[in-house]
């Protein structure tokens, strides 16, 4: 069987753009990004915590792979896991064209493997949500919902790291 994949978001989960803009929280530092199609004469304001690499590392190391799943794409790469110490990760690709949000795009790159995704968007897309969730029925799948104003904590990746123990071998 295949490795399980942890989906992972920049924006809500690793950058809790919803919480309060003159109150950085805890443990995050500011960077200011212009990833593409950004004006870099306006870089966008990231919070990032540089405990989140070792964090979801330790999924990784639970026999996992970690995977891009954010409209950063390929800016996650060279803008975020730098910053957070995550290596090159793989990227799953939307495009402007993206259907079902990025559902479709996940199905396709998932086929089949068990999935643990954090995300905050899914409350957004309902519809989309159970469209996926139905074409998901049988696979190990946990939607992972982080709220954007308070980010990935570390509970939730030792949530995520015992479901990932409980699939079966």
């Amino acid at each position: 069987m295949s490795k399980a994949l942890i989906l992972i978001d920049v924006d809500g989960p690793l950058n809790p753009y919803a919480a309060k803009p003159t109150q950085r929280p805890e443990g995050y530092e500011t960077h200011r990004l212009a990833p593409k199609g950004w004006d870099p004469r306006k870089p966008l304001r990231v919070w990032l915590n540089p405990s989140h690499g070792p964090l979801l590392l330790s999924l990784a190391e639970a026999g996992a792979e970690l995977v891009w799943c954010t409209t950063w794409e390929h800016d996650a790469n060279t803008m975020i896991g730098p910053a957070i110490g995550l290596p090159e990760l793989p990227v799953i690709e939307f495009g402007f064209n993206a259907l079902q949000w990025k559902f479709n795009a996940v199905l396709t790159y998932a086929r089949g493997r068990p999935l643990v995704w954090f995300d905050d968007d899914f409350p957004r897309f309902p519809q989309e949500r159970n469209w996926f969730v139905d074409r998901r029925i049988g696979i190990n799948t946990w939607l992972y919902h982080i709220n954007p104003a308070i980010g990935l904590k570390e509970h939730d990746v030792d949530t995520a790291y015992t479901w990932l123990k409980g699939l079966p071998p």
